[in-house]
Protein backbone atom coordinates (compact mmCIF):
# COMPACT_ATOMS: atom_id res chain seq x y z
CA UNK A 1 0.00 0.00 0.00
CA UNK A 2 3.00 2.30 0.36
CA UNK A 3 3.00 1.83 -3.39
CA UNK A 4 -0.24 3.50 -4.02
CA UNK A 5 0.93 6.37 -1.72
CA UNK A 6 3.82 7.27 -3.66
CA UNK A 7 2.13 6.72 -6.78
CA UNK A 8 -0.45 9.28 -5.23
CA UNK A 9 2.40 11.64 -4.26
CA UNK A 10 3.71 11.59 -8.21
CA UNK A 11 0.32 12.37 -9.37
CA UNK A 12 0.14 15.40 -7.01
CA UNK A 13 3.34 16.59 -8.13
CA UNK A 14 2.73 16.70 -11.51
CA UNK A 15 -1.12 17.72 -11.20
CA UNK A 16 0.58 21.28 -9.13
CA UNK A 17 3.16 21.46 -12.00
CA UNK A 18 0.60 21.57 -14.67
CA UNK A 19 -1.47 23.90 -12.80
CA UNK A 20 -4.70 22.19 -11.34
CA UNK A 21 -4.40 22.75 -7.72
CA UNK A 22 -7.62 20.85 -6.76
CA UNK A 23 -6.25 17.44 -8.09
CA UNK A 24 -3.22 18.50 -6.24
CA UNK A 25 -4.13 18.62 -3.10
CA UNK A 26 -6.88 15.97 -3.54
CA UNK A 27 -4.46 13.64 -4.61
CA UNK A 28 -2.05 15.04 -1.06
CA UNK A 29 -4.47 14.35 1.12
CA UNK A 30 -4.87 10.82 -0.06
CA UNK A 31 -0.94 9.83 -0.28
CA UNK A 32 -0.70 11.28 3.46
CA UNK A 33 -3.75 9.04 5.09
CA UNK A 34 -2.09 5.82 2.77
CA UNK A 35 0.99 6.66 3.99
CA UNK A 36 0.02 7.20 8.20
CA UNK A 37 -2.78 4.07 7.53
CA UNK A 38 -0.27 1.67 5.99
Amino acid sequence: MLHYAVVFFVIAIIAALLGFGGIAGSATEIAKILFFVF
